[in-house]
């Protein structure tokens, strides 16, 4: 594994990140969803650092399940949750819109924010950026287009999600303050997504990320046969094979180097849910 892809996740970086999760999760109108890597981290963590006696790492973007009503009109998209949502993301916490949500770059050693002039006036290695991924639970998305003026990519997972309301209250995993309507992923919906986002990472420290994320949600969020078990049943044959092919020794190995465990255990632990 690269010096690069380790610093995506450098303490500095997952830990300024933690504050924005905060102020995004602070002003999203439920009913809303936290998902991917602080979804992980959330519910890992204690399982992780009762084996390794440490924290499992904090992610850096910000993934957020959002409801959308197929019957929605634009002009009833806006005056939505979800239109409450994106206005406070924008309005209140100053992020830009982005391709599939709002980002904000940083100075990698001071932490000031940095508009998009100044950030292309510094290195590279100086500048990071935290993007909020808007995730919806469907994929007739022409209002929300019209409303908003992008097309993030859907999940439609996330649909029995909301209509069932699984997953925990976020109160339950954060001593920090959130609405008690606001949800977390239940571990099982989340390897799911892992497994059906990963064939289209390209960047390597997401790649890396997303199988540190899928092993160790299956591995210590709760019994893992009962993760594995529920994951397949979200899961197609076709979304299996398309990951399996993704995948080679090396990506383990990396990937358990990452987060510092035995790439055998994470290795096999991957390997049982798709093969």
């Amino acid at each position: 594994m690269s010096r690069a892809d380790r610093g995506q996740y450098a303490e500095a970086v997952t830990g300024l990140s933690e504050g924005e999760l905060q102020d995004v999760l602070r002003v999203a109108e439920p009913p809303a969803y936290l998902l991917g890597g602080w979804a992980v981290h959330l519910q890992v963590t204690e399982g992780f650092r009762d084996t390794h006696g440490r924290d499992y790492i904090g992610s850096r973007d910000i993934d957020l399940g959002i409801h959308v009503d197929e019957d929605w009109a634009a002009d009833e998209i806006t005056e939505s949750p979800v239109g409450e949502t994106l206005e406070r993301v924008e309005e209140e916490l100053g992020y830009s819109r982005g391709r599939f949500g709002f980002y904000q770059q940083f100075h990698r050693k001071t932490s000031e924010r940095l508009d998009d002039d100044q950030s292309r006036a510094l290195a590279s290695h100086n500048v990071f950026r935290v993007d909020i991924d808007i995730i919806p639970d469907t994929t007739k998305l022409d209002a929300f287009e019209s409303a908003f003026g992008f097309r993030p990519p859907a999940e439609p997972l996330l649909e029995p999600v909301f209509s069932d309301q699984t997953g925990d209250p976020l109160t339950e995993h954060v001593d920090w303050s959130v609405s008690e309507d606001t949800r977390i992923a239940p571990p099982a919906a989340l390897a799911a997504m892992k497994v059906r986002a990963f064939p289209d990472r390209h960047k390597s420290h997401k790649r890396l990320k997303d199988l540190a994320d899928l092993h160790s949600v299956l591995w210590y969020a709760a019994d893992y046969d009962g993760v594995r078990a529920a994951a397949l049943e979200l899961l197609t044959e076709e979304d299996l094979d398309t990951f399996d092919a993704a995948i080679d020794s090396d990506l383990y190995e990396r990937t358990a180097r990452l987060i510092d465990v035995d790439w055998t255990v994470l290795r096999q632990s991957i390997e049982r849910l798709v093969r």
